[in-house]
């Protein structure tokens, strides 16, 4: 289709800018007060992200920490790798739990996700999927739709699960549907949940209160999403051949289907800009990057997600199997690959033992009042008192796990429940401790 059009036309915009920066480190060499500086860079910083011309997300880049009063170093490293993912793992010292924060396979880098990282290190180690984007993936990879993304959250959970120390599983967005799948199969096969779950924002019935991704997926079939929506890599990248949602038109989605995170973005660059605040103004700057840093898509993984996440709504019909043995090097679409009559029924009633926390936003516009509180249904085998819902007022979809609601409201609430579901596995232990336990994968 588009493609190696659009990536023509980067490698000019990205000569064109190589030339202007030389041009504006002449010009900064001159004295002048530092916002004079910032401003002719205003455009760099405003709109540079939405051409996607930088040649890879920015790093995570936390390096420490404050615990208490005092400054903790923070070591990362990866842990496990994937053609598709790394499992990404940030340590800090004398921390006595882990959390594992899957990140949404939904366009964004996930260094988008760095805020949640950091605000979960006070809790104890943080493991997040850290994705690859699909353009560097060689052919010779494979396939990567929902059967292959289960697979691999289900071997990153039974490695973590080795470690011993309590285990709370959060995801963000399109990552709930996976996340919640995986689980539910692991206690299907015997194996020990996690401590606590935590669902934020996701469509786990995308049938009530549709977004407006929920909408433009049910208006378009999925023949329609294939010929339109999907583009081949170009010559150049190592995923060259491979059938992608590319970043182009993601960057039009951000721009026309979701205006309203940018502008609030561009608004808090301007307030800082405008106050001659040069700490604002770069946390600012920062904030825009990671927003507007995309990677592509497998093309499998997103059909499969138009299709059985908001289409069918497979998990929420009690219908969607997860096939074994899902490798195909073919590059066809898996869109019914999730109802294969041979794969596993995936049965969230399964669950035991474990706290269940789900989030919402009272503004979400991506997911749907009631999407993720319907996990609370669907987990019918975790006792009431372990299901809590969370529904924070005036909240919009990105605030679910950046910004002041995530700090204020979103965080606490997760700590509570860590806290919790903790006590209560040490309960039940002191209450039979020789009784029957799950076999750790």
């Amino acid at each position: 289709m588009w493609y190696a059009l659009v990536e023509q036309q980067r490698q000019w915009l990205r000569a064109w800018r190589a030339a202007s920066q030389s041009m504006r480190s002449a010009y900064e060499a001159w004295p002048a007060p530092p916002l004079a500086h910032a401003a002719s860079s205003c455009y760099a910083d405003l709109y540079e992200p939405l051409l996607g011309l930088a040649d890879g997300p920015p790093p995570f880049a936390i390096d420490a920490i404050t615990l208490a009063g005092r400054r903790c170093a923070v070591e990362e490293s990866i842990v496990a790798r994937t053609p598709f993912c790394d499992l990404r793992h940030f340590a800090r010292p004398n921390a006595a739990r882990a959390v594992l924060l899957c990140a949404p396979l939904a366009g964004h880098a996930t260094v988008m996700m760095r805020e949640t990282v950091e605000a979960l290190l006070a809790d104890g180690d943080v493991y997040v999927t850290d994705w690859v984007n699909a353009r560097d993936v060689p052919l010779a990879a494979g396939r990567f739709g929902l059967n292959e993304y289960v697979a691999m959250l289900d071997g990153f959970i039974g490695q973590l699960e080795q470690d011993g120390r309590p285990l709370h599983v959060v995801a963000v967005c399109q990552s709930t549907f996976p996340a919640l799948g995986t689980l539910a199969l692991r206690a299907q096969r015997a194996l020990a949940a996690p401590a606590s779950i935590t669902l934020i924002g996701g469509p786990l019935d995308a049938r009530i209160n549709p977004g407006t991704l929920g909408l433009a997926a049910a208006s378009h079939t999925l023949d329609w999403c294939e010929r339109h929506l999907i583009d081949v890599v170009p010559p150049g990248f190592a995923g060259h051949g491979r059938r992608v949602f590319p970043t182009y038109l993601q960057q039009a989605e951000i721009a026309i289907v979701y205006p309203q995170r940018y502008v609030s973005l561009i608004d808090r660059y301007a307030h800082a800009s405008s106050h001659g605040d040069a700490r604002a103004l770069a946390s600012a700057r920062r904030a825009l990057i990671e927003y507007t840093a995309l990677i592509d898509m497998p093309a499998e993984y997103f059909l499969d997600t138009i299709d059985i996440v908001f289409q069918r709504a497979l998990l929420a019909n009690r219908t969607w199997r997860v096939a074994d043995g899902t490798a195909n090097t073919s590059g066809t679409s898996s869109a019914n690959a999730g109802s294969a009559a041979s794969g596993t029924l995936v049965e969230p009633a399964a669950l035991r033992d474990v706290a269940l926390l789900s989030v919402e936003g009272t503004r979400d516009a991506v997911t749907g009042t009631g999407q993720t509180h319907a996990a609370l249904e669907m987990c019918s085998g975790i006792a009431p008192d372990a299901r809590q819902r969370l529904d924070v007022d005036g909240c919009d979809h990105y605030g679910l796990f950046t910004g002041e609601r995530w700090r204020a409201d979103v965080h606490p609430a997760l700590q509570a429940t860590f806290a919790k579901a903790e006590a209560a596995a040490r309960s039940r232990q002191h209450a039979n401790p020789r009784g029957p336990r799950a076999v750790r994968a």
